[in-house]
């Protein structure tokens, strides 16, 4: 039985629903999310209170997420607050008012809880070593300092970018004397952080709606190959270019600008000074989005709580293991697959001097090579190859999910030489050839276990100045899997510059 969750954060800017599930096997995955744009924070003023009309965008958009949640029968509903009811003086109030008129009822985070939840969501979801974490909210900034992946410095500064925009870019057309009073002030403000000199040089993660309309934007610009926005890249340059771009346009344009989500426009600029002056501020090389955040973080706490721990000691294994959960993957067969293949790679290192990296991406291949089969069994390659496309393995790099799905799809017919130009903006010369040779180990290792039995337990690689004498450890009748081999598997002197030998059976 599948059990649903809802997670509700409301926010300065935004009210958003993460509707999470978690099947009988213990899989999860995202199932819907909504995002509303309410600002609560609008027109607070100093006096610090949200005002009647925002209450009353608050209980409207509740209304309707939790009408969503009880059509998709959620079993449990969290609800947290942050900044904007953290700072109002009629914070309690408000939430009073939306449990009564909602019945939701919502927790107020404190600025290390807000920290600290987005901190989960993002260590959980990407591969880092040492990285300073930005999430810019409506009303407030949070920054993380993560060294060893482990959280070591955290501040939340008293500004996000419905205050930018309210305070410095109040106006349609922007003038130079509004964009250097902003500077000047984000600049003061980071300088009130004594530990990020100790965050020079990191690379930046970023998380929230302003990080995720920049990659958009910076994604179309650059007409990317890829429909993921989670682990993109942009750097610093890029992200100064886009910053010096929208100091000259006017709200109307910016609505016509490709990635820029139209409820957004006015105070876009706002939230990417704040990004571009923190990488002058740090030195970072550039910012990788993050899409995994504070609901994420809350998730990730409910997923883990009969652990000792709520941080993942490897991302990508994780990932690739509730892949294969979520989509009931034959494990005995992908496992064995993956194992033969790894024993041929392992052996025939002389003949191809890849590494770690490498036997890592066919691994992850051979162990999700089947994952289109939960589309139709006819094609289940080409499925495979589309999923691996488009579906998030947390950890990998693009280039890296590229060559997961391009190596998976290759135990059948893929126009590769068309698939191979189509990202060449994300894969690099030589993956041409590592796609082949690894495409075969995977096709040779998928064909030795064509009957599911595992009867060709292992193969002995014996290298010579012509061919490659492959023998087959086996526990029964092997004919089929040998027969399969030699029907599937026609390019193997192509790829490694020697023929392969009819094996031998060894019982």
């Amino acid at each position: 039985m599948s059990k649903n969750i809802g997670i509700i954060d409301l926010g300065s800017n935004s009210i958003r629903l993460i509707l999470m599930t978690i099947v009988n096997n213990g899989a999860y995955k995202l199932l819907d999310e909504i995002k509303e744009t309410a600002r609560i924070s609008e027109n607070m003023g100093p006096e610090r209170v949200i005002k009647a009309p925002a209450i009353a965008r608050a209980v409207q958009t509740i209304k309707l997420l939790q009408k969503f949640c009880r059509a998709n029968k959620v079993d449990s509903v969290v609800g947290v607050a942050t900044a904007a009811i953290r700072n109002a003086v009629n914070g309690g109030e408000v939430l009073e008012t939306v449990m009564k008129e909602t019945g939701v009822s919502f927790r107020i985070l404190s600025g290390e809880e807000e920290a600290r939840y987005v901190y989960f969501g993002v260590v959980n979801s990407l591969e880092f070593n040492d990285a300073l974490i930005i999430d810019i909210g409506g009303g407030s900034t949070e920054l993380i300092l993560c060294k060893e992946r482990r959280m070591v410095q955290w501040a939340s500064l008293p500004f996000g970018v419905v205050d930018l925009t309210e305070g410095f870019l109040p106006t349609p057309e922007i003038f130079p004397d509004q964009i250097e009073r902003l500077e000047k002030f984000l600049r003061s403000q980071y300088s009130t952080i004594p530990w990020l000199e100790s965050a020079k040089g990191l690379e930046v993660l970023g998380v929230g709606g302003t990080v995720r309309n920049l990659g958009r934007m910076d994604r179309k610009k650059t007409r990317f190959s890829l429909n993921i926005l989670h682990n993109y890249r942009i750097h610093t340059e890029r992200v100064k270019q886009t910053y010096l771009y929208l100091q000259d346009t006017t709200i109307d344009e910016r609505k016509a600008i490709p990635g820029l989500s139209k409820e957004r426009a006015d105070i876009i600029l706002g939230g990417v000074a704040a990004i571009a002056k923190l990488l002058e501020h740090t030195g970072a090389p550039g910012i990788r989005v993050s899409g995994s955040g504070l609901r994420e973080g809350i998730f990730y706490e409910h997923y883990f709580r009969n652990q000792s721990r709520y941080v993942l000691n490897d991302v990508v294994e994780h990932s690739v293991q509730n892949f294969m959960d979520l989509y009931r993957v034959r494990r005995h067969h992908s496992e064995h697959v993956a194992k033969l293949s790894l024993s041929l790679f392992d052996q025939l290192e002389s003949l191809h001097g890849y590494g770690f990296w490498e036997r890592r991406i066919l691994r992850i291949a051979a162990l999700l090579h089947d994952v289109g089969n939960a589309v139709s069994y006819y094609n289940h390659h080409k499925h495979s190859m589309y999923i691996l496309l488009n579906a998030r393995i947390n950890g990998l790099s693009h280039r890296e999910m590229v060559l997961v799905a391009l190596v998976a799809a290759s135990h059948g017919k893929i126009d590769l030489k068309f698939k191979l130009q189509q990202h060449s903006d994300v894969l690099y010369p030589q993956d041409g050839m590592l796609v082949r040779r690894l495409g075969v180990l995977l096709r040779m290792g998928e064909n030795l276990d064509r009957s599911e039995a595992g009867v060709v337990e292992d193969v002995i690689c014996t290298i010579k100045e012509n061919e490659v004498q492959i023998d087959c450890k086996v526990t029964d009748n092997a004919d089929l899997e040998i027969r399969e081999l030699y029907k599937k598997v026609t390019n193997f002197n192509k790829v490694f510059g020697k023929r392969f030998k009819f094996p031998k059976e060894e019982q």
